[in-house]
C-alpha cells in the first residue's frame, strides 16, 4: 500500500483525526514492537543471570559444605593431635627420667622397696594411696635392676595426672617396659585387678609400637574398641621409649570416643542434615540413624554385631562404596547421590592423625533453597513488568487519541528515545537510562525501564563481583596447591637420589640441586663436620657462589661462627627471616643476595655430623610449612649420609674379607699340594690315573709322548678350576673324534667342575682337619705316657722312647745345659 494515498481514504477527516490515526497507527505499531522485542529481550537475559544465579548459589553452596567439613574434621584432628601430643611430651618425660638415673634411682621421692609387697598369687603391687598403679608379673623377682627402673618411673607422677586433668576423654594413662612392668595412672590397684601371669607386652597396642611394627618409631592408634566398664568406644595410643637406640617399652593412654562421637551426632547443616564418622577400616564409629537408612541398614540389627566387623564395605549403592572405600583412603571429596528420589550432598574430609574420616550429608534443596526464592523472585518481577507495560501501552493509546498533532509530535519524540534506550538494553548496554522529562505515562515507563535495567545491573555486578573474588580464592588455592606439589617432589626426587646413590661425592651435590630447583632457593649447601669435631666443611653447593665456596674450601668453627657454626654446636636448627636484623648471621661475601637464612642439623643418632643450609634472596622467606619439609629434607639427608659412609664401610670390609679367603684358599692348596706331592688325575678310557710331582721321567715322558700324539688326532678344551676366584687348578678335556664343543656340553662341563671343585675343598678341609686331629691325638698320648712317671729318669727315658716312635729312623738325646758362667776345672 501506498503511504501518499492514505490520507486520500479518510477526505472527511479532520487533520486532527488524521494525527490521531497516524499516531495511533505509528505509535501503536512501534508500541507492539517494542514491548514484543522487549519482552523476548528481558526474558532472554532474565533467563541468563537466573542460570548465573543458579550457578553461583550452587557453587557457593558446595563451597560451604566442603569449608564446613573440613573445618569439623581439623577440630577432631586436632582433638586427637592434643592426645597424641600429650602421650609423646609423657614418653619424652621418661627417657628424659632415664637420662639422670643416677640421681633418681635413690628412691627419694618414692622409694620401691618400701612401697611394693607381694600378693598372695606372685605378683607385685603397691598401696591404693599411691598416685599410681604398680604392676610387676609374677616370674619376676625384685632384684636392684626393678627397683631402680620404677623409682624411676615413680617420677611420671609429676606429668601423667597433669594430662588426666587436662583431657576429660582420657581414661588412663601409664607406662610399660619390655618386662611388663606397668605404671598405671590414676592408681586402680592394678595389681589386685590383674591376673598374676598377665605380660602388657602382647597387648595389641604394645606390639603394633614395638619396632617389628614400627621401625619409624612413630604414636601408634589402635583399632577402637568397646570399653567393657561402659565407657562406650575407646582406643589406645601409644608412643615408643627408646634409651639411645635401644628399645625400652611404650607410653600408652586409652581415650573414650564418646566426646568426638557426641560431637558429631549433634553437627547438623541445613534442616536434615547430619554427620558420620568411620575409621580407616570402613567402621562405624558414629553414625546418626538417618545414616543408616541412607545405606540401608537397620540400625538397631547393625548395632547389636560385633563392633570390629561393622564396616561399610560393600554395602549401598555403587556411589556410597566408592565414597567409603575414598574415606577409608584418606581422601576427600563431594557428590551427589540419590536417597529415595532425593538429591542429597555426601562431603567428607579426613582426620589425618589416626586415619578417621568425616562425612556430612545433607538434601542438595535446602543449601539451594535461594535459587528457588530467586526463581519466584524473577518470575514475579516479569509478570509485574509486563502488567505495568500493557498498561502502560492502553493509556499511550488512550493519551493519542485526545492529544492534538502538536502533543502528538510531542509525545512520538520520547517514545523515540525510549525505544532507542531498549534498543540498547536489548544489544546488552545495562547501564543505559531512559530519559525522564515528563510525569505521563511516557515517564513511568522510562522510570520502570530505569529500575529494570538498574536492578539488572546491580544483580550482574554482584555475580561479577562473587565470580572475580571466588576466581583469586581458587588462584591462591591452585597457586598454593602447586608450590606444595613442588615440594613433595623433591622430597620424592631426593629419595630417589638416595636410593640410587651410594658415593657422597656424587649424592650430596644431587640433592642441593633438587632442593633449590624445586623450592627456588638462592643457595643450598651441605656442611660436614670432620672428625675432629671442630669445623663445619662446606661439602656441596648448588650456588656460584657456593661453588667458589667449595673451590677453596670453606668451613665455619663450630659453635661460633655463623648460623651454620650455631646448628652444629647446639643440634638445633635456626632460622634468621632477616639476616641483617640476626646477631648470628656471618655475612659471606660469596653470597651478597642472602636475606633470609635458615639451616638444620644433620645427626646420627644424637651426634651432630653436619648442617643442612638454605637460603634466599627475599625478607621472610620461609613459612612453617617449609620448615616442616626442609626438616623432612634433612633427616632424610643424614639417613643418606649414614647409608653412605656404612656402604663404603661395608664394601671395604667385604673387599678385605674377600681377599683374606682368597689367600687362606691358595696357601691351603700350595700347602696340601707340597705335603700330597699330587698334581692331577688323568682319565682315558676305563682307566684312571692318578700324577704325582715325583713320577719317574721315564714314565712322564711316555705319558707326555701319548697325550702330544691325542692331541694331533683331536681336539683340546682347557677350564679352569676356580674357587671363589682362586684358580686352584686345570681341567684339559680332549676329543680324539672332535665334531666341535656345544653349549650344552660347555655348560656341563662348567656345572661339573663347579661342583667338583666345592668337593675339592671340602675333601681337603676334612683332610687338614683328620691330619690336626691325629697330631693333637698323637701328642696328647705322648704328654700323657710322659706324666705318668714321676722320677726324672723315668720321665727322660719316656720321653725319649716316645719321640723316637713319633720319629721313627732318627736319633733322640736330651742334654740339659750347665752354668755357662762356672768356671772349667783347673
Amino acid at each position: 500500500m501506498n503511504i501518499k494515498r492514505l490520507p486520500r481514504l479518510f477526505p472527511r477527516w479532520n487533520i486532527r483525526s488524521r494525527i490521531v490515526f497516524g499516531i495511533l497507527a505509528t505509535g501503536g505499531v512501534a508500541l507492539v514492537i517494542f514491548a514484543l522485542l522487549g519482552a523476548a529481550q528481558t526474558t532472554q537475559v532474565t533467563a541468563s543471570l537466573s542460570d548465573r544465579l543458579e550457578t553461583s548459589v550452587s557453587l557457593l553452596a558446595e563451597e560451604q559444605l566442603i569449608n564446613t567439613v573440613n573445618d569439623e574434621a581439623e577440630l577432631a584432628n586436632q582433638s586427637f593431635l592434643d592426645v597424641s601430643e600429650e602421650v609423646e611430651n609423657l614418653a619424652n618425660a621418661w627417657e628424659s627420667l632415664q637420662a639422670q638415673k643416677r640421681s633418681l634411682s635413690q628412691g627419694t621421692y618414692w622409694d620401691a622397696e618400701q612401697s611394693l609387697f607381694q600378693l598372695e598369687t606372685g605378683q607385685y603391687g603397691n598401696s591404693a594411696n599411691d598416685i599410681s598403679s604398680i604392676f610387676i608379673p609374677a616370674k619376676y623377682q625384685l632384684d636392684n635392676e626393678i627397683l631402680t627402673d620404677v623409682n624411676i618411673s615413680a617420677y611420671l607422677d609429676f606429668y601423667a595426672p597433669t594430662i588426666l586433668e587436662t583431657h576429660p576423654s582420657l581414661l588412663a594413662v601409664y607406662a610399660i617396659d619390655t618386662r611388663g612392668i606397668t605404671r598405671y595412672y590414676p592408681n586402680i590397684n592394678l595389681a589386685a585387678v590383674l591376673p598374676p601371669a598377665f605380660d602388657a607386652t602382647q597387648r595389641p597396642y604394645f606390639e603394633i609400637t614395638s619396632p617389628l611394627f614400627n621401625p619409624q618409631r612413630r604414636t601408634r592408634w589402635t583399632i577402637p574398641y568397646v570399653d567393657a566398664t561402659g565407657g562406650g568406644l575407646v582406643l589406645t595410643i601409644a608412643s615408643p621409649i627408646y634409651i639411645g637406640d635401644t628399645f625400652s617399652g611404650v607410653v600408652a593412654a586409652d581415650m573414650q570416643l564418646t566426646q568426638i562421637t557426641s560431637q558429631v551426632l549433634e553437627l547438623t547443616i541445613g534442616e536434615t542434615g547430619y554427620a558420620f564418622l568411620l575409621d580407616d577400616a570402613g567402621r562405624i564409629i558414629s553414625m546418626p540413624p538417618a545414616g543408616y537408612d541412607l545405606f540401608g541398614m537397620n540400625s538397631e540389627e547393625w548395632n547389636s554385631q560385633d563392633f570390629t566387623s561393622q564396616t561399610l564395605f560393600g554395602i549401598g549403592s555403587d556411589e556410597l562404596q566408592a565414597a567409603v572405600r575414598r574415606m577409608a583412603a584418606g581422601g576427600n571429596g563431594l557428590l551427589i547421590t540419590d536417597n529415595k528420589g532425593v538429591d542429597t550432598y555426601i562431603s567428607y574430609a579426613p582426620i589425618p592423625v589416626n586415619g578417621y574420616s568425616l562425612a556430612l550429608v545433607v538434601p542438595v534443596s535446602e543449601l539451594q533453597g535461594a535459587i528457588t526464592t530467586a526463581r519466584l523472585e524473577t518470575q514475579a518481577q516479569l509478570q509485574a513488568g509486563t502488567r505495568a507495560l500493557v498498561l502502560s501501552m492502553g493509556l499511550l493509546l488512550l493519551v493519542a487519541i485526545l492529544i492534538s498533532l502538536a502533543i502528538g509530535q510531542v509525545i512520538a519524540a520520547p517514545i523515540v528515545r525510549l525505544t532507542n534506550v531498549s534498543n540498547r538494553i536489548v544489544e546488552g548496554d545495562l547501564s543505559a537510562q531512559a530519559p525522564v522529562d515528563t510525569e505521563d505515562e511516557i515517564g513511568t515507563l522510562s522510570r520502570a525501564f530505569n529500575t529494570m535495567t538498574s536492578r539488572l545491573r546491580e544483580l550482574l555486578q554482584d555475580l561479577e563481583k562473587r565470580v572475580e573474588e571466588r576466581t583469586i580464592e581458587l588462584a591462591k588455592a591452585n597457586e598454593k596447591n602447586e608450590r606444595r606439589a613442588r615440594q613433595f617432589e623433591a622430597i620424592s626426587q631426593v629419595a630417589s637420589t638416595i636410593s640410587s646413590t651410594r658415593d657422597l661425592d656424587t649424592l650430596l651435590p644431587q640433592i642441593t640441586s633438587a632442593i633449590s630447583a624445586k623450592f627456588g632457593f638462592y643457595h643450598t649447601g651441605i656442611f660436614l663436620v670432620d672428625s675432629r669435631k671442630e669445623y663445619a666443611v662446606l661439602s656441596a653447593a648448588n650456588s656460584e657462589g657456593g661453588k667458589r665456596m667449595l673451590a677453596r674450601k670453606h668451613r665455619l668453627k663450630v659453635g661460633e661462627t655463623g648460623i651454620v657454626g650455631f646448628v652444629t654446636g647446639t643440634g638445633k636448627p635456626r632460622v634468621a627471616l632477616n639476616t641483617g636484623e640476626d646477631a648470628v648471621f656471618f655475612n659471606n661475601p660469596d653470597l651478597p643476595d642472602t636475606h633470609s637464612e635458615i639451616a638444620f642439623p644433620l645427626k646420627q643418632g644424637d651426634e651432630v655430623i653436619g648442617a643442612l643450609d638454605v637460603q634466599s634472596t627475599e625478607v621472610n622467606a620461609f613459612d612453617q610449612e617449609d620448615i616442616n619439609i626442609l626438616t623432612a629434607l634433612a633427616d632424610q639427608v643424614s639417613i643418606a649420609i649414614q647409608n653412605a659412609r656404612q656402604y663404603e664401610a661395608t664394601q671395604k670390609a667385604l673387599a678385605e674379607s674377600l681377599a683374606t679367603g682368597r689367600q687362606f684358599i691358595d696357601t691351603g692348596w700350595q700347602q696340601f699340594l707340597k705335603n700330597q706331592k699330587i698334581t692331577g688325575v688323568r682319565h682315558t678310557g676305563a682307566k684312571t690315573e692318578l700324577l704325582y710331582s715325583d713320577k719317574e721321567p721315564e714314565k712322564q715322558e711316555n705319558a707326555l709322548t701319548v697325550e702330544k700324539a691325542r692331541l694331533h688326532r683331536g681336539e683340546t678344551m682347557s677350564l679352569p678350576i676356580k674357587l671363589r676366584g682362586v684358580d686352584i687348578g686345570v681341567v684339559d678335556v680332549r676329543s680324539d673324534d672332535f665334531r666341535g664343543w656345544e653349549q650344552d656340553e660347555l655348560d656341563i662341563v662348567n656345572a661339573i667342575i663347579e661342583r667338583a671343585a666345592i668337593a675339592m675343598e671340602n675333601a681337603r678341609l676334612l683332610y687338614e682337619s683328620q691330619r690336626q686331629a691325629a697330631k693333637e691325638q698323637k701328642i696328647g698320648e705322648v704328654t700323657a705316657r710322659i706324666g705318668a712317671s714321676i722320677h726324672m729318669r723315668n720321665v727322660l727315658q719316656t720321653a725319649v722312647e716316645e719321640l723316637g716312635r713319633a720319629l721313627p729312623g732318627s736319633e733322640v738325646v736330651i742334654q740339659f745345659e750347665t752354668d755357662k758362667t762356672e768356671s772349667s776345672p783347673a
